[in-house]
């Protein structure tokens, strides 16, 4: 008798635990799908984020920067329809601008720049190099412009008709560990002259201000 009450128990507990155990598994279940609706949803946004943002693009993007971002709003793995479709979208705006980037080359000739462009160029570059090993760099390759380290650099100062008040002078080395140093390129080419050789014997300069 005792046996079988101690039976009936039993049963009655292990059919209690299961009902429990059933509707936690239920319960975590719903949490799991609930998180990976959220995620879903989470991914399908920030892709179309990603789509919008190189389908916006006002020229500011390489076309190797929206490939790649291209690839990230694929790799989020959303099937929604309205990012498939943007998805389409861009991968057509892609192949048409890496088709324009494939044209024939005498079509997108450029002219050669001056030397006077080459070194405003490297002016700049050397005063907004990011450190300094970078700007010495450009130094060294710079001053193979030039006659040699020692050429002369005059700096005007104030311009009236053909009067010209220069800055005390110095050499092109000196000039360049100048910007280096200041991060600044205050001056523009005013005149370049030349050696037999075709590098650079004499540069005069002019500060920005007074041009």
């Amino acid at each position: 008798m005792i046996k079988g009450k101690f039976q009936g128990y039993f049963w009655f507990l292990f059919c209690i635990v299961l009902a429990f155990g059933f509707t936690g598994c239920k319960n975590q279940q719903k949490l799991a799908a609930e998180q990976a609706a959220q995620v879903k949803a989470e991914n399908t946004a920030k892709a179309k984020e990603i789509l919008n943002a190189i389908l916006n693009d006002d020229g500011q993007l390489t076309l190797a920067e929206k490939e790649r971002m291209l690839r990230q709003a694929k790799a989020l793995g959303s099937d929604d329809p309205e990012v498939l479709a943007l998805i389409a979208e861009v991968e057509d705006m892609i192949r048409r601008e890496r088709e324009a980037q494939q044209e024939p080359q005498d079509a997108r000739v450029k002219p050669e720049p001056t030397v006077e462009q080459e070194l405003q160029a490297l002016f700049g570059d050397i005063a907004g190099s990011a450190n300094s090993s970078a700007a010495n760099r450009l130094i060294n390759e710079g001053l193979g412009m030039f006659s040699s380290p020692e050429t002369p650099v005059l700096i005007i100062i104030s311009l009236s008709g053909d009067l010209k008040d220069y800055d005390q002078p110095t050499t092109i080395e000196r000039y360049l560990n100048y910007l280096k140093d200041q991060r600044i390129s205050p001056n523009g080419i005013y005149q370049v002259k030349k050696d037999d050789n075709g590098k650079i014997s004499e540069l005069e300069l002019i500060k920005k201000s007074q041009r």
